[in-house]
């Protein structure tokens, strides 16, 4: 095996870890966890995932402690050949990942609970799954408003009830950023036949056809965030803090390294495989 390059599985990224798993690989890890004890967490990080958590530890803490953090965005594949020694190879925005858990599911008849996102979307993305995965068990769940009291939510005790009740194997939150995941450490261990959690953020509004999702062209060059200015165009210091402030935050931390011409070089050579590669 020597002389044999063996592939990074995983990246640490302005203090935030990042998982990097091939698709056969990450397909193995899904299916063992749906044969296993105990709830499982997926992280789907992005650019403002990571500006979030170098303010709020606790979130960077969530973070990190989840079982898997895929990327979501090319934004974090540029930041990582920047600033780490190897690439990352692979992404899986959170709407993908929810869908190959539906697939698995069917496949294996778990039941998978949609949670959270404005009640016509979630509602909406159930219908739609269903029509596209016709053997699936998903149910939809309108949890209502859950407010922050300090640093824990306001979790009540009926909707814990309601998720035992429907008894899910996989759990997909839709709360936002920082939420979801506090909610899933909150909940999770009051939860038993949950193997798997995932939070999903605007994936359900995705799905539903509320929002478009970017064309793949977009996608594969890192441009949905022109995309989302675009078509939402109210979001616009959300987005700024994606193209704008995250790469400045990465910058930033080149300097401070003493890396700056070599991270340049690094990008652009990552900016060209992702364009014409």
């Amino acid at each position: 095996n020597f002389g044999i390059m063996r592939p990074v599985m995983r990246h640490e990224l302005l203090g935030v870890r990042i998982d990097d798993l091939s698709v056969l690989e990450l397909d193995e890890k899904l299916e063992s966890w749906l044969e296993e004890n105990g709830g499982h967490t997926i992280a789907t990080p992005n650019a403002e995932f990571l500006l979030l958590a170098r303010k709020n530890p606790t979130f960077a803490d969530l973070l990190n402690r989840s079982d898997l953090a895929m990327a979501d965005s090319v934004s974090l594949q540029y930041a990582v050949a920047a600033l780490g020694e190897q690439r990352l190879e692979h992404r899986v925005p959170g709407v993908d990942l929810l869908e190959k858990l539906c697939d698995l599911s069917a496949r294996r008849g778990a039941r998978v609970l949609l949670l959270g996102g404005a009640p016509s979307a979630v509602e909406s993305s159930a219908q739609k799954i269903r029509q596209k995965f016709e053997t699936l068990d998903v149910v939809a769940v309108d949890p209502g408003h859950i407010d922050w009291k300090e640093s824990r939510l306001e979790v009540v005790d009926e909707l814990v009830d309601r998720i035992n009740e429907i008894a899910p194997s996989i759990v997909a939150v839709a709360l936002g950023q920082h939420k979801q995941e506090q909610f899933i450490a909150q909940v999770k261990g009051r939860c038993p036949s949950v193997k798997i959690w995932i939070g999903v953020g605007g994936a359900f509004e995705m799905i539903s056809g509320q929002k478009r999702r970017a064309p793949h062209a977009f996608s594969r060059l890192g441009l949905e965030w022109l995309w989302r200015l675009w078509i939402e165009p109210h979001r616009w210091r959300r987005i700024a803090n994606a193209v704008i402030i995250f790469p400045l935050a990465v910058a930033r931390e080149t300097l401070r390294r003493g890396t700056l011409l070599r991270s340049t070089k690094n990008v652009f050579s990552e900016i060209y495989r992702q364009w014409f590669v």
